[in-house]
């Protein structure tokens, strides 16, 4: 693949994209969570949402990118629910935060076992980016390329042209 087809495919735009949603719907993610102390899960697949409509901005055409948006939705919405998890210590301007998300880290995955509709709703949030995606994908590489001229059948008119009496 050549530099002009990974970008004509949207391939670097599209990733590139996709993961500056990925982390900002995290953020978003996890400022609900911190500032609720819910998990919504409806939230979680509105980070698959951004990131399948970011996704799609860009006109994607390469096959690989809806794999690529269900991949950083589940990532976007995972790293959401553990910026919620620790909100606290890292909003608090006290003590240092970065020594508090180590042993977090650790303790993330145990939490999420205890609550599965967790892990279903990030799924969920995969399969809605993947779905945006794949639906664009499918769509162009569908659609045959559009001329950049229109074309005629007959020849041009020329409308300055006197015409001839019949």
């Amino acid at each position: 693949m050549t530099p002009t087809d990974s970008t004509r495919s949207g391939l670097v735009p599209g990733a590139a994209a996709g993961l500056a949603a990925a982390l900002v719907g995290a953020a978003a993610y996890g400022a609900v969570i911190g500032i609720t102390h819910y998990r919504i899960g409806i939230v979680a697949v509105g980070v698959g949402l951004l990131v399948g409509l970011a996704m799609t901005a860009v006109r994607p055409t390469s096959p690989v990118l809806p794999v690529l948006a269900a991949l950083l939705s589940f990532a976007g919405a995972g790293l959401g629910a553990f910026v919620g998890y620790a909100w606290a210590d890292l909003v608090n301007p006290g003590g240092s935060p970065l020594s508090e998300l180590l042993p977090m880290a650790r303790e993330f995955p145990d939490l999420v076992a205890q609550d599965p509709m967790t892990l279903l709703f990030w799924v969920i949030a995969g399969a809605a980016g993947f779905g945006f995606v794949n639906n664009r994908v499918k769509t162009a590489r569908e659609s045959p390329s559009a001329p950049s001229a229109p074309q005629q059948d007959e020849a041009p008119t020329d409308y300055f042209k006197p015409h001839k009496p019949s």
